[in-house]
């Protein structure tokens, strides 16, 4: 099992799904106390696109043996829980309607390039940009 922090879980999911061409990717810290720590937000252009975000976000905790639910959703919201990290991908107008910068008012954006950067190369994994 890869042991990954949260954050650097989170950082690598949005990652995954900037490769993927999504728009708008952000890592959101949520407050102590919260259900989860993480939270990444990813918006696709089509349901197909939503689906592949998260399934490549599932491919990479099957690869890397990150403990993580079945993706969940439909119409163009699909979800991963990985217990301390939850990956949306959803359509522009999901993302739009349920504004979830909004819903989350004390969480905090995350740099999560800059946080990428600083990580140690996965072991096994592709260089950066190619995973």
């Amino acid at each position: 099992m890869t042991d990954l922090s949260p954050l650097a879980l989170a950082c690598h999911a949005a990652s995954l799904c900037d490769g993927k061409s999504a728009e708008d990717v952000a890592v959101l810290r949520l407050p102590p106390g919260a259900e989860f720590s993480y939270v990444v937000l990813a918006t696709a252009r089509s349901e197909r696109q939503a689906y592949t975000l998260v399934d490549e976000v599932f491919g990479f905790c099957k690869r890397h043996k990150i403990d993580h639910r079945p993706v969940e959703g439909e119409a163009g919201w699909y979800l991963i829980d990985c217990h301390q990290v939850v990956v949306h991908a959803l359509g522009e107008a999901q993302r739009s309607f349920y504004s979830f910068e909004k819903l989350w008012k004390k969480a905090d954006p995350v740099d999560w390039r800059a946080e990428l950067a600083k990580l140690p190369a996965l072991p096994g994994a592709k260089p950066r940009g190619e995973e």
